[in-house]
């Protein structure tokens, strides 16, 4: 089971898969398993028990074979789109419905996989992590997520540390700017450093327009103008609901810049279905201790910072009054009083002046 559980994100991309091909109200398959899965792990126990893993490729399987099966889910739709454009109109419930899935599948399992491809240190899992980052319009997303997040994690200076009092609407937006802005820093320094123009048609920004362009091209030529729009809109879903589960990783946590990050730092989500089918970025600790761990070697710490299932954070985090009262605010109040150093409750302080919080330090 500590191979097979890594098939939980292959089967809800079948689900999606099945959906298209069955047409109709079906094309909703791929986004009813968010609901499924939430359902699920709502009622199951956390989850604590290290990986006993002990052939590494078998456990690699499952990531390599998603780049197919997102092939796969696009082919799907646009023989969906295709067939049924040919027939007659889509009823604006199923167009929602194809949006829906093809964004959340998109994001999930496909940003879990890519994270965990962006991480290898060998060329093809990058190449792979590059061709999946299309499919959320963000091939270019390792860059800043290695070259800033990783080492600017918890301070001003890393746009995907969400701040207290922000939103999950005002983040999306926000990170998604400043991971683009840090990408086209360091791509020209790069590229100067190559006397290459940043422009360059063997660049990594022509070559991630180029990409996403080919994905709306080929969704446009096998099924016509509903589908440029469907796509369209699929990729952009799929986009806010990366930021929107990115939101929840390190949500309010402070460092002071130039000290080193450690464990207190990240948040945990060490529910089953969470682990399963984020392949381990939700059990945070270890991944940021060591960057280039596979993801089944990271050990829980059920000691460090804890968050509930991520999928029941993303549906709270919709209502942000809910969020922050029963989740966020009560987390971040133990975490002042339980993790922070005594500069990082003076941020903490500061940081809970600015979103109109309560000052429950000094009080």
């Amino acid at each position: 089971m500590d191979y097979l559980r890594y098939y939980l994100g292959a089967g809800i991309v079948c689900a999606g898969i099945a959906g298209f091909s069955l047409g109709g109200y079906w094309v909703w398959s791929g986004f009813a398993t968010y609901l499924i899965l939430l359902l699920i792990d709502l009622v199951l126990k956390p989850d604590l028990r290290p990986r006993q893993i002990n052939m590494p490729w078998l456990a690699d399987i499952p990531l390599y074979l998603h780049l197919f099966l997102m092939v796969a889910l696009y082919g799907a739709f646009f023989h969906w789109a295709s067939f049924v454009t040919e027939n007659g109109s889509i009823p604006v419930i199923n167009i929602i419905g194809a949006v829906l899935s093809l964004g959340w599948l998109g994001a999930v399992p496909n940003l879990p996989i890519n994270h965990e491809l962006m991480h290898r240190r060998n060329p093809l899992a990058r190449t792979f992590a590059t061709i999946l980052g299309t499919f959320y319009m963000d091939p270019t997303r390792d860059v800043a997520h290695v070259h800033t997040h990783h080492i600017h994690l918890g301070t001003p200076k890393d746009s995907d540390t969400a701040r207290r009092g922000e939103t999950i609407y005002t983040f999306a937006f926000r990170a998604t700017i400043g991971s683009f802005k840090d990408f086209i820093e360091i791509e020209k320094s790069l590229c100067e450093k190559k006397n290459q123009s940043f422009f360059s048609p063997i660049g990594r920004f022509f070559r991630a327009i180029l990409q996403v362009s080919l994905l709306i091209g080929l969704a446009g030529w096998f099924g016509g103008a509903i589908a440029i729009l469907i796509s369209i809109l699929a990729i952009f879903t799929a986009k806010m609901f990366v930021e929107a589960f990115n939101y929840f990783q390190h949500y309010g946590l402070v460092r002071v810049e130039g000290t080193p990050y450690d464990s207190q730092h990240i948040w945990n989500h060490l529910t089953p279905i969470n682990r399963m089918i984020a392949f381990e970025i939700t059990n945070h600790n270890d991944h940021h201790m060591d960057a280039f761990a596979p993801y089944y070697t990271l050990q829980p710490h059920p000691a460090g910072p804890q968050m509930p299932s991520i999928l029941l954070c993303f549906l709270a985090g919709l209502v942000p009054p809910i969020w922050f009262k029963y989740i966020a605010k009560p987390r971040l109040k133990n975490w002042d009083f339980e993790h922070a150093t005594n500069g990082e409750k003076k941020l903490a302080q500061e940081a809970n002046r600015k979103a109109g919080w309560p000052d429950w330090i000094s009080e």
